[in-house]
């Protein structure tokens, strides 16, 4: 057995952290239990107030799970294997979470105009599907929520509100129509990169050394027309796993406040997937602020790398809320998306433990509520808001440029273009002859 210190972090006055606990003995796999009436406090207050974890990978592990995935969904009921399942669910005090679609992206290699043909937006939708399947398995635990006052109506009919994200611009396939189809399926917030690069930003990989592919590592110029078009549809942009460069491109762009669905700081754990200060301080709520949300992710790894506890959870969530303020930050786990978890937070039953210890170090009621919800529904309302706004503007008309002489314009018109009208084929070859000299070979 290793054994080691339990040292959690105080925020002073000056907003700095400092050692300021006893020192207490806690195994690296388990922790001791809190206090207990801290432990009932915190179990009351996430009965009368919604908990939204802002990123779970269920999906992911059913489709893992069994050749039809759609016969795997019983289990989501009964005793799924991973960390969520409705009985977790419930001990947890979770009311709402965002199921994330999700496959990853170095299935087949990219390229560097990433144009390789991939898998990935098949196996997207069918992960959209298999959220509303289980919606509508089981409508009296699960209500499929797209809005935040959808959220706080299932909460209030005691039901788990269901929301759809989808992790990572690969799943588009380089376009904006794609884009807009997931909208229409419910997905209501988009990470811009997973581990690799995209034709739309670039990605802070998965810890390791990754060499940037295009100009200033950030947005591309097709990435500049992606975040206004998920303004207009008034999907969240998700800047977990992106590179600090596309960080600040995207919130600087942004109309709409941005959110990290699951990320640390990286001032207590120094790894690329954390939120830099200098990030951090363009979240808050000032003028020149883009009065977004850091959610705390309980990936061990983002967490602290020798001790990862659910007290190192809560000095991320302390840090970020003395240096953005209490009403940005969150939760999201990315519970069923990592092969460990954090000590005290080793399932959806577990989160009780991390309300109990700012219950203990501090946090009031009021700010808790907005912590493990009230936060986060603050950002969709925003977003919501800038959608209303946008109403009027047309859909982004952008197409990535690597496209033209690839598949665009389309060379599936039939040997020599055959199933063209011919007043249409003789269009083509006016407006395109180059490019029509290429498809009368294929």
């Amino acid at each position: 057995m290793h054994w080691l210190p339990r040292t959690a972090l105080a925020v002073t006055g000056a907003g700095y952290l400092a050692a300021a606990q006893e020192p207490q003995t806690v195994l690296s796999v388990t922790v001791q239990r809190p206090e207990l009436p801290f432990l009932e406090q915190a179990r009351d207050i996430l009965s009368r107030h919604p908990l939204i974890d802002g990123h779970v990978d269920t999906p992911y592990v059913i489709r893992h799970l069994g050749e039809r995935p759609l016969d795997v969904l019983p289990e989501v009921a009964t005793g799924l294997a991973g960390h969520v399942d409705f009985p977790r669910l419930r001990a947890g005090g979770v009311g709402g979470l965002f199921h994330v679609a999700y496959a990853p992206c170095d299935e087949e290699p990219t390229g560097p105009d990433f144009l390789q043909p991939t898998n990935s937006v098949e196996w997207a939708l069918e992960s959209v599907d298999l959220v509303h399947r289980m919606v509508e398995l089981y409508p009296d635990e699960l209500a499929l929520a797209t809005t935040a006052q959808e959220v706080r109506d299932a909460f209030a009919a005691g039901k788990i509100a269901s929301l759809l994200a989808l992790e990572g611009s690969h799943h588009l396939m380089n376009s904006l129509a794609v884009l807009r189809l997931f909208a229409q399926l419910g997905v209501r917030y988009l990470t811009l990169t997973h581990t690799c690069h995209t034709s739309f930003a670039s990605s802070a990989g998965d810890g390791s050394p990754i060499e940037p592919v295009h100009d200033g590592n950030g947005l591309t110029s097709f990435g500049r027309e992606l975040v206004p078009e998920l303004n207009r549809l008034g999907m969240m942009v998700d800047l977990s796993h992106v590179s600090d460069q596309t960080m600040r491109d995207a919130i600087s762009l942004s109309k709409a406040p941005v959110i990290f669905s699951h990320s640390g700081a990286r001032a207590i754990c120094d790894h690329p997937r954390n939120v830099p200060d200098d990030v951090l301080d363009l979240i808050g709520p000032g003028d020149d602020q883009n009065n977004g949300i850091v959610m705390i992710v309980f990936y061990p790894s983002f967490i602290d790398l020798h001790n990862a506890t659910h007290y190192r959870v809560a000095d991320h969530v302390d840090y970020v809320a003395a240096r953005c303020g209490k009403k940005h930050v969150g939760l999201g786990s990315d519970f069923d998306g990592m092969r460990e978890s954090v000590a005290g937070l080793e399932d959806a039953s577990k989160f009780p433990n991390l309300i109990a210890e700012l219950l203990r170090r501090g946090w009031t009621e009021p700010e808790l509520a907005d912590l493990v919800g009230g936060n986060l529904l603050r950002v969709m309302e925003a977003v919501e808001g800038v959608k209303a706004s946008l109403a009027g503007e047309r859909a982004s008309p952008a197409v990535y440029e690597k496209r033209f002489g690839h598949d665009l314009p389309v060379v599936w018109g039939g040997p020599a273009g055959q199933y063209l009208p011919q007043d249409v084929a003789d269009e083509v070859g006016e407006r395109f002859g180059h490019h029509q000299a290429q498809k009368d070979e294929l």
